[in-house]
């Protein structure tokens, strides 16, 4: 009770430390090193201050009013910490040392994780109401692993729920295969059933659509095969999935705006008017398809499926409905527009006028930023008006309404307050996984320690080093290309390859009758099981010629090899 208190109290934290965290950054904002160090020493004082406090505040009404008074000061810091580590541009953290773990609370996390790891309580629902209100007002108290826990746990049913609870229990005994086959043996839990359907290639998007309206809703994990084809599993699914994100990007009507850094996903801006004309089939398509967005999702958070869409945090926070925009928001979406709105600030009103601008929406004509904005000249009176009215109507007034059908069909199948426990940053990486681009993912040592050589090939085989010296060398499109290839989603799971379930596992392709030989063959793979089955070939140049040749012509289809 005490900590639900200190939790409603610390989600509803008072005008006077919203204010005092206001001017912090307000003032930070001069000089960020300087302010960063600042803010760390503060939050560290808070924290000890913090753990002090969550001893005892379940013994008096005084120790619960402490606790809530820490959790609104770091709350505070948090928000100082993430303005200095986007305003500008200038990333402070590493200079100060001020990172997440910064703001971890030990004793909180333990008292947490205590919590979870009743079986009992898991199962039957009567986790305490704190847990997930703290773990969502405040996630930054918790590490990712532990609010990881607590997503499995309380947000995804509890079919899911009782199978996390069991491979919880079996991890902790990875050590001791008996203990595990004893456990096993000892406590049963029903496999959470499976909805196969099958769809057609030639139909991806309309098969998608009956999909998602006929089976997303329901508690079963969805597995998809194609038709005329006899692959089943993740493979097919994964690939699906990846498939009906590429049609949804590159689609017409465009959906997304474009040249976002780091190629993440925000709606491409739309005049508000047209989505209530009956008659505009293209705006209606726009709604349907981010419906069908909204509705991929969640299934993919449910079933912890992939799928190739990043979209941007502040797409999130509209969707979650959390801080508002500002001017420098727009910065983080279209680099291009904020820097040539902040070149207008340094223009006279004679050079204002010659531009010829009116009052509507830069590369939008049709988008008009007050009525009649079209007839309206930019001045320089009316400069800082139509600043904030171009960063308002590009990330809220004309994408509010594709925020919104996202929205609604999300909630159909997840709630909206199981996305609370993680960031928005979180959330944009969380469904797409570890990027490509991240080359901690492929360097020999990540490759060699969680990429199995079994049946044929051990640790020590020429052609299972060979094979990890060409993925070392991949291009970033390679490196998409043998994801898919391999287990039919384009990306890794957070951890790279050390998060595949199971292990992405090489074997030796059994040798055929003389007189052919292995080099005559190519690689093949089990996407249902990550298994990559590959000849031994004689040299490591034939090894790259045939992964890169089976990489590029083995996609699209699950044939028997």
């Amino acid at each position: 009770a005490a900590a639900a208190a200190a939790a409603g109290a610390a989600a509803g934290a008072d005008a006077a430390a919203a204010s005092a965290a206001a001017s912090a950054a307000a003032g930070a904002a001069a000089a960020p090193s300087a302010a960063a160090a600042s803010v760390c020493l503060e939050a560290s004082a808070a924290q000890e201050a913090l753990e002090d406090a969550s001893g005892d505040a379940a013994s008096s009404a005084s120790g619960v009013e402490e606790l809530s008074t820490m959790l609104q000061l770091i709350s505070a810091l948090h928000n100082v910490s993430e303005y200095l580590r986007m305003s500008q541009g200038v990333e402070v953290a590493s200079a100060a040392g001020l990172d997440q773990e910064t703001f971890h609370c030990a004793s909180l996390t333990g008292l947490l994780l205590r919590q979870l790891s009743d079986p009992l309580a898991v199962c039957t629902g009567s986790v305490p109401a704190w847990c997930i209100d703290l773990a969502g007002a405040c996630c930054f108290l918790f590490p990712y692993s532990v609010r990881r826990i607590v997503h499995h746990s309380c947000n995804l049913g509890l079919a899911r729920a009782l199978q996390h609870v069991q491979q919880r229990a079996l991890a902790q005994f990875a050590h001791s295969p008996e203990v595990q086959r004893r456990l096993e043996g000892e406590v049963a839990v029903a496999s959470i059933p499976r909805q196969k359907v099958r769809i057609s290639r030639q139909r991806i998007l309309e098969s998608a659509v009956k999909v998602m309206n006929l089976y997303g809703g329901g508690t079963a994990i969805l597995e998809v095969e194609y038709v005329g084809e006899v692959g089943t599993g993740s493979g097919p699914t994964l690939e699906f999935y990846a498939q009906v994100s590429d049609i949804l990007r590159i689609s017409e009507p465009q959906l997304f705006r474009q040249e976002v850094p780091n190629g993440m996903l925000f709606p491409a801006p739309r005049d508000p008017a047209c989505f209530c004309k009956a008659g505009d089939q293209a705006a209606q398509q726009i709604m349907e398809r981010f419906r069908l967005l909204g509705q991929v999702v969640a299934k993919c958070i449910l079933d912890g499926r992939l799928v190739d869409m990043q979209f941007h945090p502040l797409f999130w926070r509209g969707v979650l409905g959390r801080s508002p925009f500002t001017q420098q928001s727009l910065r983080e979406v279209d680099p291009a527009l904020f820097a040539s709105l902040e070149r207008l600030r340094g223009m006279d009103d004679e050079a204002l006028g010659s531009l010829c601008v009116g009052f509507t929406l830069p590369g939008h004509p049709d988008i008009e930023l007050i009525p009649g904005g079209a007839d309206v000249t930019l001045s320089k009176s009316n400069l800082e008006d139509y600043i904030g009215r171009v960063a308002e109507v590009s990330l809220v007034t004309s994408v509010v309404p594709q925020m919104q059908a996202f929205r609604s069909a999300f909630a159909e199948l997840l709630p909206l307050g199981a996305c609370a426990v993680w960031s928005e940053r979180e959330l944009a990486s969380i469904i797409v996984g570890a990027s490509v681009r991240d080359d901690a993912c492929w360097t020999m040592e990540h490759l060699g320690a969680h990429i199995k050589a079994q049946h044929g090939y051990n640790t020590e085989s020429r052609c299972y080093q060979d094979l990890l010296a060409v993925m070392a060398e991949f291009s970033t499109e390679d490196r998409r290309r043998f994801l898919t290839f391999a287990t039919g989603a384009p990306s890794l799971p957070i951890g790279g390859f050390g998060g595949l379930k199971p292990p992405l596992t090489v074997v030796k392709k059994e040798a055929p009758p003389a007189p052919l030989t292995p080099d005559q063959f190519m690689p093949s793979v089990m996407t249902c099981a990550n298994y990559l089955k590959l000849p031994e070939y004689t040299k490591a140049e034939l090894l790259k010629q045939k992964l890169l040749l089976a990489m590029l012509e083995g996609q699209s289809a699950f044939l028997l090899s």
